[in-house]
């Protein structure tokens, strides 16, 4: 990572950090990529699934794309895919070829400047806010639960998206319902 590049980024974190955002994970701004091709096969596997694990629990991913990276792309695919929102930040002038037609709502490419980044953050995490999905967790029966596990199991979908498409399809057919 060139010099300009860790400035903006730690930039970012401070300012991420000060709103009272979470970061992470914040330490990998103090690695150089020598540490990754000496780490073991054990230990990339088992980093890349710490990693993985954060983007499941995070609201949204936020990335620097100023520098063409394959990776940074395969972390943008993932977290769309998980259906989080993603913000890709890059430098004016260095606009990326990453997934422009990938996110749909979910994914904000935004350009900055150095006179304007923290405002660009702002706005960002705001648009990414308004286009999170909202969690809900409540209790069901066991027997509820086993119904689960099997149509998870039989039709190859997650328990929850099964429980967000009965609502979606009620809500369409229920005539009472104004949004």
């Amino acid at each position: 990572m060139d010099d300009q590049l860790r400035k903006n980024c730690i930039r970012i974190i401070k300012h991420l950090k000060s709103q009272g955002h979470s970061v992470f994970p914040e330490e990998l701004l103090e690695k150089d990529s020598g540490i990754y091709r000496s780490q073991s096969e054990k230990e990339a596997i088992r980093a890349q699934r710490e990693l993985t694990k954060m983007k499941k629990l995070a609201d949204l991913v936020l990335v620097e794309v100023s520098r063409q990276s394959l990776g940074i792309g395969q972390e943008i695919s993932l977290a769309l895919s998980l259906g989080k929102p993603v913000i890709a930040l890059y430098e004016e002038g260095h606009r990326p070829h990453v997934l422009r037609d990938e996110g749909g709502d979910l994914l904000l490419l935004a350009p900055y400047n150095d006179g304007n980044l923290e405002t660009v953050l702002a706005d960002a995490l705001d648009y990414a806010s308004s286009h999170q999905d909202v969690r809900f967790n409540f209790f069901i029966s066991p027997a509820i639960g086993n119904y689960l596990d099997w149509i998870s199991k039989e039709k190859k979908i997650p328990r929850s998206v099964y429980l967000r498409n009965l609502i979606e399809k009620d809500m369409e057919e229920n005539e009472e319902y104004h949004e």
